[in-house]
């Protein structure tokens, strides 16, 4: 059994600067260095989020898969939304997902598992507030415990709840 890292990461002005790591800079790491695959999921991502859509756009021009299952994805702000859209449109390595319930349930995790190998699962949505200034945490981690949160994503991949956005041609935007 291979060695688990666990390190705790937040948010908010009453954590930083107190020696444990920020958010934000573990998700900008963990994009930054995905050599083949991302998986994450999201209940909301804000207009605010421009650092996300730019790790994004960095990953996926490295040529990283990116899955992004996110709840109500046409809920999410039109701006949100259209921006996915357009890399969708672009990058044909990234698949969105939305996440339907019929019993009106939600996806309220928020988590992200790179190559399989490492991960991150905490309480920030995908905004600036939740990257920054709300008081967030999570818990990032490595080996036999991320291939898990990957399977356990694999599995919600294939629950009735969750579809494959169609490709943004295809889509009517609002």
């Amino acid at each position: 059994m291979s060695e688990i890292n666990i390190r705790v990461v937040v948010t908010g002005t009453d954590w930083m600067g107190s020696g444990i790591g920020s958010v934000e800079s573990a998700l900008e790491q963990l994009f930054r260095e995905a050599k083949q695959e991302i998986i994450l999921t999201a209940y909301s991502i804000s207009t605010r989020a421009d650092l996300l859509f730019d790790w994004m756009r960095t990953a996926l021009d490295r040529g990283v898969k990116i899955s992004l299952i996110i709840n109500r994805l046409d809920d999410q702000p039109y701006e949100v939304t259209t921006l996915l859209y357009q890399l969708a449109d672009t990058y044909n390595h990234l698949q969105l997902y939305s996440f339907l319930s019929a019993d009106h349930a939600d996806l309220h995790a928020k988590v992200i598992v790179v190559d399989r190998q490492i991960a991150l699962i905490g309480s920030s949505n995908l905004s600036r507030r939740g990257l920054q200034s709300n008081h967030e945490m999570a818990v990032l981690f490595n080996g036999t415990a991320a291939a898990s949160a990957a399977s356990g994503l694999d599995q919600l991949l294939k629950s009735q709840d969750v579809a494959r956005v169609p490709t943004p041609e295809n889509h009517n935007l609002r």
